[in-house]
C-alpha cells in the first residue's frame, strides 16, 4: 500500500500495481523453483542451508552467484520489513515524545539502520540460523501466505461455489504441506543440536 500510495496516474495505480505484482511475483517463483529443483538435482540430499556453498568451482561462478544473490536480498530485505519498519516508527512517534522532534527521514535512518544492524548480527551469531528460518518460514507460510488472502479473497469477491470449494481445498493441502514442514524442520533442529557452536563465542 506504501509504494501503491506513491504512483503517478494514470493509468490507474492499482492497475500498474497489480502487472507489477504479477511480474515481481512471477519472476520470483521461476527463479526460486529453478534454484530448488535444479539444486536438488545437482546435490540431493545434501543440499545445503547455503546452496552455494554446495559447489566446488570455479571461484568466479560462486563469487558472481552470490553477487546476484546480494542484489537480489536488498530489495528483498527493504520490501519485505516495510511493515516492521512502519510499525516501529508509529510506535515510537506516539509513545516517546522526543522522537517528534526528529524529522521524518532522521527517525527512518535511526530506526531502520538499527534494525539492519541487530537482525545481520543475530544472522551472524547464531550457529542454527538455516534451521530457524526453516522453522520459521514452516510455521508463517501457510497462515500469511494461503490463509489470509484466500480468507481475504473470498470475503471479498463472494466467487462461485467451484471456485470457492477449490479455494478451500487449496487452503487445506497447504495447511498439511506446512504442518510436513514444520515436523521437517523440527527434526532438523533436533538432529543439529549437538553439533552447533556459536560464531562469535
Amino acid at each position: 500500500m506504501e509504494i501503491q500510495s506513491t504512483m503517478r496516474e494514470p493509468p490507474k495505480a492499482r492497475v500498474n500495481m497489480r502487472r507489477a505484482i504479477h511480474t515481481g511475483m512471477g519472476g520470483a517463483l521461476m527463479f526460486y523453483v529453478a534454484v530448488s529443483v535444479l539444486g536438488y538435482l545437482a546435490l540431493g540430499n545434501a543440499v545445503p542451508g547455503d546452496i552455494l556453498t554446495g559447489f566446488s568451482g570455479p571461484a568466479s561462478v560462486v563469487a558472481a552467484a552470490n553477487v546476484m544473490v546480494l542484489l537480489h536480498m536488498l530489495p528483498a530485505y527493504q520490501v519485505f520489513s516495510q511493515p516492521v519498519f512502519h510499525g516501529c516508527e508509529q510506535a515510537l512517534t506516539d509513545h516517546v515524545p522526543i522522537v517528534r522532534r526528529l524529522p521524518p527521514w532522521g527517525l527512518r535512518i535511526i530506526v531502520r539502520s538499527l534494525y539492519v544492524c541487530f537482525t545481520t548480527a543475530v544472522a551472524a551469531v547464531m550457529p542454527f540460523f538455516t534451521d530457524i528460518i526453516g522453522l520459521v518460514g514452516a510455521l508463517v507460510f501457510w497462515p500469511a501466505a494461503v490463509f489470509y488472502p484466500v480468507t481475504m479473497y473470498i470475503k471479498l469477491y463472494n466467487p462461485r461455489k467451484p471456485i470457492k470449494n477449490l479455494m478451500y481445498a487449496m487452503n487445506v493441502v497447504a495447511a498439511l504441506t506446512s504442518a510436513v514442514a514444520v515436523v521437517g524442520a523440527a527434526f532438523n533442529i533436533a538432529t543439529h543440536v549437538q553439533s552447533y557452536t556459536f560464531g562469535w563465542f
